[in-house]
């Protein structure tokens, strides 16, 4: 009997490793929002995980980290243990380290693109500018004085307005304000604090539908018709025809996580998110928000990641605004 007793014991504690091993998630996830709530990030976070949590069968905070340009959530996520129970959403995580801001690269994360939110260079209704013509000529002709306000150096606004100078020099002229995120440089531009904003869609959209806002010039290849706008927002390439070259201009966004957690989180994960990427939900955030519904997966987001990676942080380093070349994180100048 007592033989018995201790082989039972001995496979015992052979097989509940085994178990723990296929228990992914027995417990609380955390998303972290390196952003104000309202943005693009955060909305977007979660729509995701509200889904993702009934999927998986557990709960999944949400936590705003603001900071930094992202910087200070992102950090937080890395410095945890890499285990599948700290997420991330954000955009495509690019700039980070070439802007002195981290020391971690794109590859680092394993990404999950579900959303790709479209720039556009809007101003309050009041403002003197009532075309991108007027806009673009103020620039020119008023070096240093018009004001543009975006999420912060690195963001997606941020980075629009750097590549748009890497084609057209006219773009370096605005005078960069910086916010806390997407929604408050856009509350900003509407309150007549910045001229005007280059930041995302469904950042604006709700007040470009209101008229308090309006949008002068989409920074993508095709003109933009969105649900309930009652104008269509002409392409910058109507007005200038040599920057189709770096459209479209805006962001990817979705879920990430150490690209080192354990696989079988990440399949876990992986699946929950493309399941919530086929509710109606989802499908309706893209028509309420003008963005468009992508759901890539993880292989597909981080090739768009690293295509990203490599277009815009040498942009970013040619343009003198990256502190630090790609190439000490890995990141190939593009051919």
């Amino acid at each position: 009997m007592k033989k018995l007793l201790v082989f039972l014991l001995i496979a015992s504690m052979l097989v509940l490793p085994a178990l723990g091993e296929t228990t992914y998630p027995n417990k609380p996830i955390t998303l972290i929002v390196p952003w104000n709530a309202g943005g693009s990030s955060d909305l977007i976070g979660r729509l995701l995980t509200a889904d993702m949590e009934q999927t998986m069968g557990v709960r999944i905070s949400v936590v705003n980290t603001p900071g930094a340009a992202g910087t200070i959530g992102m950090n937080d996520a890395i410095l945890a243990p890499h285990d599948g129970y700290t997420l991330i959403a954000n955009a495509t995580p690019y700039g980070h380290g070439v802007m002195g801001l981290a020391d971690w690269a794109p590859y680092d994360w394993d990404y999950l693109a579900a959303y790709y939110v479209p720039g556009i260079i809007a101003v309050n209704k009041d403002s003197a500018y009532k075309t991108f013509d007027d806009l673009y000529n103020a620039l020119k002709e008023k070096p240093g004085e018009i004001t543009g306000g975006t999420a912060g150096i690195g963001s997606t606004g941020f980075v629009n307005m750097e590549v748009l100078k890497a084609v057209d020099p006219v773009f370096g002229n605005y005078k960069h304000i910086a916010y806390t995120g997407g929604a408050a440089a856009v509350t900003a531009t509407l309150a007549g604090e910045v001229v005007f904003t280059p930041q995302l869609s469904n950042e604006m959209i709700d007040l470009l539908r209101s008229g308090d806002l309006i949008a002068l010039a989409a920074l993508t290849a095709e003109d933009l018709q969105f649900e309930g706008l009652d104008y269509t927002i002409p392409s910058i390439k109507n007005f200038l025809p040599e920057v189709e070259k770096a459209l479209p201009l805006g962001d990817a966004f979705g879920l990430m996580f150490p690209s080192d957690v354990p696989q079988e989180a990440k399949d876990a994960l992986e699946a929950a998110y493309l399941k919530a990427c086929e509710t109606d939900a989802a499908k309706n955030f893209a028509n309420e928000k003008g963005v468009l519904l992508r759901a890539l997966n993880a292989e597909e987001s981080n090739a768009l990641r690293d295509a990203t990676s490599s277009k815009v942080t040498w942009i970013l380093y040619d343009n003198g605004a990256a502190e630090k070349s790609p190439e000490e994180f890995g990141i190939p100048r593009p051919e």
